[in-house]
């Protein structure tokens, strides 16, 4: 099912052409793929650097919310080209930053009436950021369809076109507080319901197994055979209402998700429209026999 991104969404510009730059700064996460970015910088960077516009900069993050604060301070300097090294965490960081967002709500939110603010805001209209993917999974460079990633990405810096692609606007309440909301900027893909539940759990589990094939398939055997489908009201382009027990619901600009499952393969990051996937109320088996569908074709 597709719904009109028109009253949810702006666009970003992804990648430009390195001849004209003259203040390209490189975002770095130094803890991406494990800690190896980081670990491995001073020989890639010494690879790549004749690859590079001449005048550069190089910045690291250091903590969560680093890659957000650090873009829109960037871009209100006046800084156009912010290239976003690491995984899908921090270019959904980065990508947050070139927008204008109040970040929390302290409100009462009533979602029977509850209305999106349509109008997204960019800190600099003129602002592009280049994606280079450097995490374990770059979730969002496959649904982009980028086939290089950390040094070999770098290298082909000078070969990226620009392309303008959607953004989802969301609002989120809080876990801990129901009267505080959060506004965010997505990507790639939202997800409710079962396959949220089961990234919760794979992240407990990597705290202490840090292989993340592991910790998703703890996840799942954790999570399915427990999971109880939720009732869940869904309302779409604000006049179409979908009533059901829903145990996932998707709504996807690119096709992937984690764990390499192409769970929109309809999906165009640049259409003007959202994907939504709803499964309702299914049990462990059939969910399961849902995934493997999934995941047999996510590869390409």
């Amino acid at each position: 099912m597709k719904t009109s991104k028109n009253k949810l969404s702006d666009s970003i510009s992804i990648a430009s052409n390195l001849q004209k730059l003259d203040d390209l700064i490189l975002l770095i996460n130094p803890n991406s793929q494990g800690g190896n970015t980081g670990k491995n910088w001073m020989d890639a960077y010494r690879n790549v650097k004749k690859f590079l516009p001449r005048r550069h900069k190089i910045i690291f993050t250091n903590k969560p919310k680093d890659g957000t604060l650090m873009t829109r301070k960037l871009l209100r300097k006046g800084y156009k080209n912010i290239v976003t090294v690491g995984g899908d965490g921090t270019i959904n960081e980065v990508a947050n930053g070139f927008f204008d967002l109040k970040p929390k709500n302290k409100q009462t939110v009533d979602l029977g009436k509850f209305k999106l603010n349509s109008r997204l805001k960019l800190v600099n209209p003129e602002g592009v950021m280049w994606v280079v993917p450097s995490g374990t999974r770059n979730v969002f460079g496959r649904s982009l369809g980028v086939r290089h990633q950390g040094n070999e990405s770098l290298i082909r810096l000078r070969h990226m076109k620009s392309r303008k692609i959607d953004v989802i606007g969301a609002t989120l309440t809080d876990r801990d507080d129901a009267t505080v909301t959060h506004n965010r900027i997505v990507l790639n893909a939202a997800e409710i319901g079962v396959g949220a539940e089961i990234i919760e759990r794979s992240k407990r589990v990597r705290g202490k197994i840090k292989s993340r094939l592991i910790s998703t398939m703890a996840g799942i055997v954790a999570t399915l055979p427990s999971y109880d489908s939720n009732e869940c009201d869904i309302v779409i382009d604000r006049n179409k209402k979908i009533s059901t027990r829903m145990t996932m619901g998707i709504v996807a600009n690119g096709n992937f998700l984690g764990g390499g499952f192409n769970a929109a393969p309809r999906a165009k990051l640049s259409d003007g429209m959202l994907d939504v996937v709803i499964l309702k109320n299914s049990g462990s088996f059939k969910m399961l026999d849902k995934f493997i569908q999934l995941k047999g074709c996510s590869d390409y």
